[in-house]
């Protein structure tokens, strides 16, 4: 197999004859022919069927071209990255993995606003659980990836991180606080004590099944709620908030850009831990100016420099 077969049968699946493919390709029809016998011999499969109104792909052609494209992208992508054009300017690429901040997105809108709008770039934010982010980072789908440690998850976490080869530096660190709507009941309270929440519905993200440690907001240690509510995105958690008593735990950084102007935070009354909000990347690689740039947008919002 050759990276150009793959080009060959990729090109193939624009076409509905593979005298069309091997004219936009500029190759002759026998040598296209050759090119899927030959990889049909080495994977012992049937890529395609003739028929008389051309050719279509079998069930496993299809499976094969996802396999093909996939191996194509990221060899492109190598071939960029360690032999860019002369005289071409250089695609900016930043990719994040985040647990579900506003800060993050808020952080992200500043990144894109700091690039020319005539330059080439790729920009991916990703937000998922904490586990997600760690794997993200660990296969490198992201350069950087945003989550919190506590006194309660720190020892567990930074063990996972040493085990992946992974490093964690922290931004800055809150006091955990209640998001509430505006109008809600407690929302004129200076701070709110535990025990206050047992009449109130907690909004929490869906964990699926990760453990305790992966939680993307703190344990109280009076869990009062009786009633709980479990989302997978911000969006429809703040979208809950809004139009209901509940509340949910968090940074208390508060982003109305992002998650409207009907929201505010309340400080938790003795509060048993902190959040420190952090990046983690891969142990001794060096991180791209874009995500450089980022993490410095990220810190100034956290601490209100930006």
């Amino acid at each position: 197999m050759t990276l150009q077969q793959l080009r060959y049968i990729l090109e193939l699946s624009k076409h509905n004859s593979i005298s069309a493919a091997a004219q936009a390709l500029n190759i002759a029809q026998p040598s296209l022919s050759a090119a899927i016998k030959d990889l049909e011999t080495e994977f012992a499969l049937t890529l395609v069927k003739r028929n008389r109104h051309g050719i279509t792909f079998t069930s496993a052609g299809l499976e094969f071209l996802h396999y093909a494209d996939h191996i194509l992208t990221h060899a492109d992508e190598m071939h960029d990255h360690f032999h860019p054009e002369i005289g071409q300017e250089a695609s900016h690429t930043l990719t994040i993995s985040s647990q579900h901040y506003p800060f993050a997105d808020e952080a992200f809108i500043h990144a894109l606003q700091r690039i020319s709008p005539t330059s080439a770039y790729t920009f991916t934010l990703r937000e998922g659980r904490t586990s997600q982010v760690i794997h993200d980072v660990v296969t490198r789908e992201s350069q950087l990836g945003i989550l919190f440690l506590s006194h309660m998850n720190e020892n567990f976490l930074q063990d996972l991180f040493q085990k992946n080869k992974l490093e964690f530096t922290s931004l800055c660190t809150f006091t955990p606080c209640l998001y509430v709507r505006l109008d809600h009941p407690l929302a004129e309270s200076q701070s709110i004590a535990p025990s206050k929440l047992k009449d109130y519905p907690c909004v929490r993200f869906e964990q699926g099944h990760d453990r305790s440690q992966f939680s993307e907001e703190l344990l109280l240690s009076d869990p009062s709620s009786r009633q709980s509510i479990y989302v997978t995105d911000r969006s429809t958690l703040f979208s809950v908030i809004r139009a209901t008593d509940a509340y949910t735990i968090g940074t208390g950084h508060i982003a109305p850009a992002i998650i409207g102007r009907h929201i505010t935070a309340i400080p938790i009354a003795n509060p048993l831990d902190t959040m420190t909000v952090g990046w983690i990347k891969i142990k001794e690689e060096s991180l791209p100016p874009e995500a450089l740039l980022y993490i410095d947008i990220l810190s100034g919002l956290l601490t209100g420099r930006e």
